[in-house]
């Protein structure tokens, strides 16, 4: 699974055979909750992931977190 920091939440994307996964991710006790209602469409390559969730959340950046990072 490749986690993110995304503006200072943890997601957390996996892929599939049906296609990406995503789920919020509690880092500091390594668990995982699916994310049904956030869809990453299967032609978004794990290359764009970063960007796509960018486009997402980009409401949630602030000062101290202003962009998505992969960190694993």
């Amino acid at each position: 699974m490749q986690i993110y920091d995304v503006f200072g939440r943890y997601i957390g994307v996996k892929s599939t055979p049906d296609g990406w996964q995503v789920f919020r991710v509690d880092i500091s006790e390594r668990k995982f909750s699916r994310l049904y209602e956030v869809v990453i469409p299967d032609d978004v390559s794990e290359d764009q992931i970063v960007r796509w969730l960018d486009d997402i959340y980009h409401e949630s950046a602030s000062d101290k977190h202003p962009q998505v990072k992969r960190i694993e």
